[in-house]
């Protein structure tokens, strides 16, 4: 019996020892879901951390309606060791983080969330969560406001986006916050500027933000910021600026705390999502009038004037004289990229001249846009490029205006042809008019009469015509190649855009397949737009795809992506959502799928470069 009893004791600390080792190697596993109680939009973490594990697969995420899961990549791995009295203890921790976003308000019941670790099953057991609406109220309140109510169709004005934000008050502390300290508060990723955003896209390249001041509205303190930024007005009616949209994080507790050298300091110490949709403070668009429209009006709507210019103005029958046609805005403000070209199919002009029938594409310069077109006069007789008018609807008073450029005189002279005697001897000798062919029995009888040369036997070697024609062309033509090819390779250097749109796509597959797929989506757009790296709005590059003429398929498909790198970028620190095998192909198929697109319409839909 006493054996029995030592060998009892010196059993079971052994059996212990193993339970617990076992346990250790099994993993301890924590859940934890903050905060309880958010706001709609706005993700909370659920926090997953598991100790003493060697093997962890990634958790199975349930399905709840109105809630999205996404499981961050980049887990958190920390180890550490303590060496007591001789003894070594290991502590190996792995942390993973799941983002759950509400897309509405209301309280949802999440079901268990399972992990494995080693081969053993850990559950969360049923997590509560709620989310509140988060109501701008008379906290913010965004409208685009005109110096006037009413405007016409294609009328370009300075328009102000005007942003009152109420400050943020802590009766705790007995502070208010100011103009500079609220801006720091806007969600510039979130917000969508519409019409204004090259302005404001200026104004952050520039390191600057839109001053604000204190005024009073309807009776309230608020803080006031505006962007002015010429608008085109569009089809009559009341103007939607539905894609203006401001969203605040908005201060809602201050809390105090003591610097290095125990100073007390105020911070923010949370913060609440509001939003609001730009207003409109009685913008009306009025149809431009039928009557009195002249016949060659293109829309155009301002005041301007014009002039024209040729040269040379002494040519032959049918040598090229280059116009410039200049349609300057006399106001200042206009957009001229809407101002279409002068018409040149005046009976005056089409009769005397001959030109190309392709459309012309003018090029804007401060407040001038310049159309050049090449005539080719068609007779001697031809003594001038008569006026070319230009008419244009003028806002101010009501009624259409037409304007003529003065005639400009040409001398045109007949073509003279060259003896082959003259061209061999280095001289220009005119020669007479040639008389009418005479028939004959046998056919026609040749114009000039037999001569000596004619008839002459020429030596071996003699010069011939194939030769001659080779000497005079070639060289000048070679020399005008070279030439050519050097202006477009320097042209080519000195454009920023197309050295930019050089290897787009593939810059962006290779990041695609490293698992940046969403982010090579945006590099290429932008490159393509011919903007600065990570300045294109989900919401602008959804307007651009349209302009390129994507269809809906891809719309959806580079909006899938590119929801996906937004909700990445509010996420925790230092970690976004897993990147797979597939989602690199999509991307891949998504950039070949937008090299096929017309980007120069996508650029001028947008004002971009050329």
């Amino acid at each position: 019996m006493r054996h029995f009893m030592r060998t009892l004791r010196f059993w079971i600390p052994q059996v212990l020892a193993l339970a617990v080792s076992v346990c250790a190697l099994a993993g301890d596993v924590a859940f934890d879901l903050s905060p309880l109680q958010g706001w709609a939009g706005t993700p909370a973490v659920l926090k997953i951390t598991v100790r003493d594990g060697t093997t962890i697969a990634d958790p199975v995420l349930p399905h709840v309606d109105g809630l999205d899961f996404v499981l961050q990549s980049g887990r958190q791995t920390m180890n550490s060791m303590q060496v007591i009295n001789g003894r070594v203890t290991r502590d190996n921790t792995t942390v993973l983080n799941v983002l759950i976003t509400p897309r509405t308000a209301g309280k949802f019941t999440i079901p268990p969330i399972t992990i494995d670790v080693d081969g053993v099953q850990h559950s969360s057991g049923p997590l509560t969560f709620s989310s509140l609406k988060s109501e701008a109220g008379d906290l913010l309140k965004v409208q685009v406001v005109t110096d006037q109510p009413t405007l016409w169709e294609g009328q370009t004005v300075n328009a102000t986006l005007r942003i009152e934000v109420k400050p943020y008050q802590s009766r705790e502390h007995r502070v208010t916050l100011r103009e500079g300290d609220m801006w720091q508060f806007i969600d510039l990723e979130k917000c969508e500027f519409g019409p204004f955003q090259p302005r404001m896209r200026e104004l952050l390249q520039s390191n600057q933000r839109p001053q604000g001041r204190e005024a009073l509205v309807d009776g309230q303190s608020m803080l006031v910021y505006e962007i002015t930024a010429p608008l085109t007005m569009g089809a009559p009616g009341v103007p939607d600026y539905s894609d203006v949209r401001i969203v605040w994080n908005y201060p809602s507790r201050l809390t105090a705390n003591q610097d290095f050298f125990g100073r007390s300091e105020l911070s923010v110490s949370a913060t609440r999502p509001i939003t609001a949709d730009a207003a409109n403070s009685g913008i009306e668009v009025k149809p431009l009038p039928q009557d009195g429209r002249p016949s060659d009006f293109g829309g155009a709507v301002g005041s301007f004037s014009v002039e024209a210019t040729a040269k040379p103005l002494a040519v032959g029958v049918g040598d090229p004289i280059t116009l410039t046609y200049r349609i300057t805005d006399t106001t200042g403000g206009g957009q001229l990229d809407s101002v279409g070209p002068p018409r040149l199919d005046a009976p005056a002009l089409t009769e005397d001249f001959r030109m190309p029938t392709a459309p012309l594409a003018g090029s804007v310069q401060g407040n001038t846009k310049t159309f050049t077109q090449t005539l080719r006069p068609t007779a001697e007789s031809v003594r001038e490029i008569p006026p070319i008018a230009f008419s244009w609807f003028d806002p101010e008073t009501g009624r259409y205006e037409t304007a003529a450029s003065k005639p400009i005189a040409l001398s045109v002279s007949a073509v003279e042809r060259l003896t082959t005697d003259a061209i061999l001897g280095g001289k220009m000798a005119p020669i007479q008019s040639a008389p009418a062919l005479v028939a004959t029995a046998g056919g026609l009888s040749a114009n000039a009469s037999v001569t000596p040369a004619i008839v002459q036997s020429r030596p071996v070697g003699a010069l011939s015509w194939p030769r001659v024609g080779a000497a005079l062309i070639i060289p000048p033509l070679a020399c005008a190649t070279v030439l050519l090819m050097r202006r477009r390779r320097d042209r080519r250097l000195g454009d920023r855009g197309w050295a930019q749109e050089q290897g787009a796509r593939q810059r962006a597959t290779a990041r695609a397949r490293t698992g940046a797929g969403a982010e090579a989506v945006q590099s290429y757009i932008a490159d393509r737009l011919h903007r600065p790296s990570g300045t294109v709005t989900r919401a602008e590059a959804s307007r651009c795809l349209r302009a390129a003429g994507a269809d809906d398929a891809l719309q959806q498909h580079v909006e899938e992506i590119l929801s996906r790198a937004e909700r990445a970028r509010f996420a925790a620190p230092g970690a976004a959502p897993t990147a797979t095998t597939d989602d690199a192909a999509r991307a891949v198929s998504c950039i070949a799928s937008l090299d096929r697109l017309n980007w120069r319409a996508a650029r001028a839909g947008t004002g971009g470069a050329e």
